[in-house]
């Protein structure tokens, strides 16, 4: 079973009825490694909160798994972990100085931005794939 047929399956679960094709085939295009809420709810025209409960049951059902990433100020995601907790105390960015050039610096992760995401959970594959 391809990792987007478990995607399918998983997110499918928890998903409101009445799902369609434009819809599923906007969902097969999210990476099933890095699913964001905001996605999910525009995808699915449900609210924040829905959107949140559906990724949280497909947790729950162990399909999925909740993740937290710290990003740079130029968006770039320097760490990520299960638990906001387990992210390295600084973390390495990189800047471009006033003269063009990339200087690397380290950045309380504290004073950085945070994002929750989902990630298939491929430690249930051979669950999925027994029940399929």
């Amino acid at each position: 079973m391809s990792l987007f047929d478990k995607f399918f399956r998983a997110i499918s679960s928890v998903l409101p009825s009445g799902l369609g094709t434009k819809e599923t085939e906007l969902l097969l295009k999210l990476d099933p490694h890095k699913v964001y809420v905001e996605n999910v709810r525009s995808i699915l025209g449900v609210s924040h909160r829905e959107a949140v409960r559906i990724l949280e049951t497909a947790v729950r059902q162990g399909a999925f798994t909740r993740l937290v990433e710290v990003q740079c100020p130029d968006g770039t995601v320097a760490a990520s972990a299960e638990r906001e907790e387990d992210l390295p105390p600084m973390v390495h960015c990189w800047y471009e100085d006033d003269e063009g050039h990339l200087e690397e610096t380290n950045i309380n992760s504290q004073l950085l931005r945070k994002s929750t995401f989902y990630r298939i959970n491929e430690r249930q594959r051979d669950t999925f794939q027994r029940t399929a």
